[in-house]
């Protein structure tokens, strides 16, 4: 369906050098959008890129750190010399320990990147418009968005905000054509859980609580996210989508 064709639009993806970010970005590419990579390493984001146009799709390379307000700021500049159709904030970071033994620089790091650095581009990229472009942003949302995550009152914190911001920016910002929505996946095998999902017993605990008694692949994301950038819902703001194999319903 064409609905579901992102033809002739530029959508960015941030966090896209590895893990969700990159399997989302190809997803995108591949629905005919043409996607600018943001991350830290050029070089990873290169080899996306290469893939992307391998598989017949269009990207360009962005490197940036988003660990910064200033950089966020930079970056919306950078990015709106063309309109900007759409944009997956997929980028984020994680810190594991004990709410006791939480440290106050690694709770302000996960917040920066996972929150406030989002909030901050979002907002900068509408500043920055180029003229009255319909927008669809994605947010990334978590399990943690909805429910507690042991030894992660940062990332939790985090990620429960995203909601807020999401229905928050979709009230404010539909007027201007602007949508705004989040993608919450469950338990996927990426960088970001590869400490927690190398261990044999964590493992096994996890798939036994999903339904689908295993984890997700990070390319079940991407029509999930092809959806929310397309006119396929064109109605749909405010919404959080979440992709966990049932996590959540059992």
């Amino acid at each position: 369906m064409t609905a579901f064709r992102l033809d002739d639009r530029h959508v960015v993806v941030t966090g896209a050098s590895r893990g969700l970010g990159r399997a989302i970005a190809h997803a995108i590419a591949a629905a005919g959008a043409f996607v600018t990579l943001v991350a830290r390493s050029e070089a990873q984001l290169t080899e996306t890129k290469t893939k992307i146009e391998a598989s017949g799709g269009a990207a360009r390379v962005r490197a940036a750190d988003l660990s910064t307000l200033d950089a966020a700021a930079e970056l919306a500049r950078d990015l709106t010399t063309r309109p900007v159709h759409g944009v997956v904030h997929a980028a984020g970071i994680t810190h594991r320990a004990d709410a006791q033994d939480f440290d106050d620089e690694a709770l302000r790091r996960v917040l920066t990147v996972n929150l406030h650095v989002p909030i901050a581009l979002a907002r900068e990229l509408t500043r920055h418009r180029v003229g009255s472009t319909p927008c669809s942003h994605v947010f990334i949302g978590s399990l943690g968005s909805s429910i507690a995550i042991p030894r992660a009152i940062a990332y939790t914190a985090s990620k429960a905000g995203i909601l807020g911001v999401v229905r928050s920016l979709a009230t404010e910002w539909a007027a201007l054509g602007i949508r705004v929505n989040a993608i919450s996946p469950g338990y996927f095998r990426t960088d970001l859980t590869a400490d927690l999902l190398d261990q044999a017993a964590e493992l096994a605990r996890i798939e036994q609580r999903i339904p689908m008694r295993r984890l997700g692949r990070p390319e079940e994301l991407g029509g999930a996210a092809v959806f929310l950038l397309s006119d396929a819902s064109s109605y749909v703001t405010g919404q959080q989508i979440i992709v966990d194999g049932g996590w959540l319903a059992n």
